[in-house]
């Protein structure tokens, strides 16, 4: 199971997805959380303070990892892996357990929390290339990725709608808007269903900052009824947190517990269908490859892929894969 928080940028989509995490980490054994927001502060808002392992940016690492998850498939014919390039039934895929050898090498641990972080921006970049090329790689990874219904994935995304313009659009089995009352944020969130309308249906929104009736009001007057899954008071313990007093989002984390209470039951209804999950993605692929990375590239990226994968079957022979990695 899969979830992305979204905003515009201070609406506290970053605060908000932490919350979640620590929320769910009192509901299950493990929870993968990825930080894939340019500003990179969900490892600060977490508030944890005994991570293990060797962090890296997944962007910094785009031909390692390519080079990985290309496992020994051979349908490519020395063609390249793109963000949006379906698997094979000969790729390496990705487990949400500690114990992943993809996970264990690129983030950080502690008990029960894996976190992987995209990155940001670096001086090499300037000028020369964009935030997306870094999301393409976190777009790989979650083609990749074998997620069951028992499995939590804990995204907090780029703020605005950056995400639309990738194959990153549908990868969420939910998406979480974070609205302010005010007319910039909505603005953002009707922008973001305006351009994603086949999303619509598991995009939800919860109110941040909402002080007293009229904040309601202004709220709910934009956003559906049904697609608002609660109203997170404004609160001092927020505003001393984004002051620099770390110790406020416990307190903080504490009055959103209802509302993810709501999050969490709406989001175990979302039932991720692999087929179609595929079908959307060798769409995307083909569009991509027509319109750009064919010319790009010199070579049809779309024709002659693995004609025998699904989702289905690496799923299949990958329940014995996942008992050996927590055996070992």
């Amino acid at each position: 199971m899969r979830i992305g928080f979204f905003g515009k940028g201070g609406a506290g989509k970053t605060t908000t997805a932490a919350g979640f995490i620590r929320y769910l980490m009192t509901k299950t054994s493990y929870v993968l959380a990825i930080d894939a927001d340019v500003n990179i502060h969900l490892k600060d808002a977490l508030q944890i303070n005994n991570f293990a392992g060797q962090q890296y940016d997944l962007g910094e690492k785009a031909s390692e990892i390519t080079s990985y998850l290309m496992g020994k498939r051979t349908d490519l014919a020395g063609r390249p892996l793109i963000s949006s390039t379906p698997p094979s039934l000969n790729s390496n895929f990705i487990r949400v357990a500690k114990e992943d050898p993809f996970i264990v090498s690129s983030g950080l641990h502690t008990n029960g929390l894996s976190l992987l972080t995209v990155g940001t921006y670096q001086q090499e970049d300037v000028g020369a290339s964009c935030y997306h090329s870094k999301l393409g790689v976190l777009a790989m990874v979650f083609h990749h990725l074998l997620d069951g219904e028992q499995d939590y994935v804990v995204a907090d995304t780029n703020a605005g709608t950056d995400n639309v313009a990738t194959s990153l659009a549908f990868v969420y089995d939910m998406n979480v808007f974070v609205v302010e009352p005010t007319e910039k944020s909505i603005k953002v969130y009707q922008d973001f269903i305006r351009l994603s309308e086949k999303l619509n249906g598991k995009t939800f929104v919860i109110a941040n900052k909402v002080d007293g009736d009229l904040d309601r009001q202004f709220v709910e007057k934009f956003v559906d009824k049904e697609k608002l899954l609660g109203l997170i008071p404004y609160s001092k313990h927020l505003k001393e947190f984004e002051q620099g007093n770390r110790g406020a989002l416990s307190s903080f984390a504490m009055q959103q517990y209802d509302v993810f209470d709501t999050v969490l039951e709406v989001w175990k209804k979302q039932i991720r269908n692999w087929e179609a999950y595929l079908a959307t993605l060798q769409t995307v692929h083909k569009k991509n490859s027509l319109e750009w990375y064919d010319a790009y590239y010199g070579t049809s990226l779309s024709d002659n892929l693995d004609p025998n994968f699904k989702y289905q079957n690496v799923l299949a022979k990958d329940v014995s894969t996942v008992k050996e990695l927590v055996r070992n």
